[in-house]
């Protein structure tokens, strides 16, 4: 029987309905996670300024219905087993934008606020930053020190970023490392994270059988992503690495 000490929620997932790196559909992380013991997800697809597989040529009511689908199919797939199995399996939204091979993860903003804001694909970092911080929401620096082939140069803005990744499940050890003790160093907020983009991924075995997946982990279930971002900045919860 589950620990009611114990809540594990993933914070870095790719869909392949609106991020061109994935190959799962969000539907079908349900099951994955459910079997790892997971009591929820955020979907956080990439958006415009990233890895997107949405069209520029589609009106911004078309873009973001499309970039939302990942999200919503998984919303559904969740409600439809919760129903079967009893369980209450959360799908939360989430969004991570690029600036320059710079990945930031955001909380906090919806689908309404999206179509609200279309100014949102043309903000620099400072003018995300003060969106997300004007609608009590979170900005996280994904994965801060990784280095690969379409990323040139490490930048960091310890004064624009509520918080920090410091595990993510596609960096080396090293980078998470150096994550660490950047959040430490300037005593940020930290958060953990599988950045998965397939299911395959979640399921597969790392050295020491130990699985491949990251997340938060919490005393007592998590009620909405404002729960989230709340426990976040408070500096509450656990890292799964």
């Amino acid at each position: 029987m589950k620990k009611m000490s114990s809540f594990k929620y993933e914070t870095h997932l790719h869909t392949c309905e609106a991020s061109a790196c994935a190959s799962s559909q969000g539907c079908e992380y349900i099951s994955a996670y459910k079997k790892l013991g997971y009591d929820g997800i955020f979907v956080t697809d990439h958006f415009f300024g990233g890895n997107t597989c949405i069209s520029r040529e589609l009106t911004w009511q078309e873009r973001i219905e499309l970039y939302c689908s990942g999200y919503e199919g998984a919303l559904a797939e969740a409600e439809k087993q919760n129903k079967e199995d009893g369980r209450n399996f959360k799908v939360f939204f989430g969004i991570e934008q690029t600036f320059q091979g710079d990945d930031y993860l955001l909380y906090g903003l919806d689908k309404n606020w999206l179509l609200d804001h279309p100014d949102i694909e043309n903000m620099n970092h400072q003018q995300l930053f003060d969106a997300v911080n004007h609608e009590g929401g979170l900005m996280i620096q994904a994965h801060p020190f990784r280095l690969r082939g379409y990323i040139n140069a490490i930048h960091l803005h310890p004064r624009e970023v509520h918080g920090v990744e410091v595990y993510n499940g596609g960096n080396s050890p090293d980078q998470n490392e150096l994550a660490l003790h950047y959040a430490q160093l300037y005593n940020f907020p930290m958060t953990s994270g599988s950045d998965i983009h397939n299911t395959g991924f979640a399921l597969e075995e790392k050295t020491e059988g130990k699985m491949n997946v990251g997340g938060m982990e919490f005393e007592s279930p998590l009620t909405s992503v404002q729960d989230f971002i709340e426990r976040i900045k408070n500096k509450e919860g656990r890292i799964i690495r």
